[in-house]
């Protein structure tokens, strides 16, 4: 086993040879994609006091995109008061308006799976429930 690195511009000649692997005919040096990846973090607020976090990740590979619910946090005290759904809906908002094709989060427990169904994810496989946007890009 070699070095592993972060990839750099001087790399993408070897990226199209090793994505041809995976796309045979189809990656090029003039349709190779820019990877496009970002993590925002939204807080709730009650007056000076934090309630609640979201973070949520981009992954853009050119060709498809997708994004991922990280954490959800709500403080107990702020549970039950829509604060959940309003970060998970800025989240959404985020990653709509950034293009993906799917959002997706891991809900380990029965309330999570309901949680985030009322808000129109749907089971796929495992603890995963995902997302669409209703407009893809």
């Amino acid at each position: 086993m070699g070095t592993i690195r972060e990839a750099v511009a001087s790399d993408r000649a070897e990226l199209v040879r090793v994505l041809s692997e995976l796309h045979p005919g189809g990656a090029d040096e003039t349709t190779l994609p820019t990877v496009r990846q970002e993590a925002r973090t939204f807080v709730a607020e009650d007056g000076s006091r934090l309630v609640g976090v979201v973070v949520a990740t981009l992954v853009d590979y050119g060709s498809s995109s997708y994004g991922m619910v990280e954490e959800l946090v709500v403080a107990s005290s702020a549970r039950g008061s829509g604060v959940g759904t309003s970060l998970v809906e800025q989240c959404l908002s985020w990653l709509a308006a950034a293009g993906v094709e799917v959002v997706f989060v891991s809900a380990v427990d029965a309330a999570a799976s309901r949680f985030y169904g009322a808000r129109g994810f749907t089971p796929c496989t495992g603890p995963w429930l995902y997302w669409a946007p209703a407009t893809p890009r």
